[in-house]
């Protein structure tokens, strides 16, 4: 197994704005909950972003390996949008046309979709450099780009869902095949589950 590359996705555990169903993107809110490690599910260094709820998940989840943070790697900056609900949001013709049309229409003082899957994909680029297992704690629009580029299926970044609690697994079996730009050539999706004392 060694010569293939292994990437394991985890989205932050949930913050206030998140249980509230608030767009959060680069507002700097912690988690509510602590997270647990996961026993089946072992890394010594674990990439994310720079934001807290990212830092305080991947302690909680991997509290022995050492955390690279990047910016790079933050939610989409959702602008004039940030913190609001949709229910805040939907008599918004600015807010309609960006729900209708995120690839063309930017969140007003916010940040373009086409940037955002820039910035995301070239960090993660730049991050996977050889032939081995990589661990992500990221943001939820974060796994999204990365799956519908990534993915075993052809997916647009509206199609693909990105839960809490959930590992997303992809794996390629050689450098030279991501290098090139690859879909991976296998996925799965594992759950996290808390054992509860008997």
């Amino acid at each position: 197994m060694a010569s293939r590359i292994t990437v394991h996705l985890i989205r932050h555990e949930k913050t206030q704005a998140n249980r509230e169903r608030k767009y959060i993107g680069w507002t700097d809110e912690p988690i509510v909950a602590c997270a647990k490690a996961i026993p089946f599910l072992q890394s010594d260094i674990v990439y994310g972003s720079d934001l807290v709820r990212c830092r305080q998940t991947a302690n909680g989840y991997f509290p022995q390996a050492k955390f690279i943070a990047t910016e790079q790697l933050r939610e989409l900056h959702f602008g004039d949008f940030e913190m609001k609900t949709y229910e805040e949001l939907q008599h918004n013709l600015m807010y309609r046309a960006w729900i209708d049309d995120p690839y063309t229409v930017t969140p007003p003082n916010g940040e373009s979709l086409t940037a955002f899957c820039d910035r995301v994909i070239t960090a993660f680029r730049q991050i996977i450099t050889a032939e081995q297992s990589y661990t992500f704690v990221v943001h939820g629009g974060v796994i999204r780009i990365l799956l519908a580029k990534y993915g075993l299926e052809e997916k647009s970044f509206q199609q693909v869902l990105a839960n809490h609690q959930t590992i997303y697994t992809l794996t390629w079996d050689s450098f030279t095949e991501f290098k090139g730009g690859a879909r991976c050539t296998s996925y799965s999706e594992a759950l996290i589950t808390e054992n509860e004392p008997m």
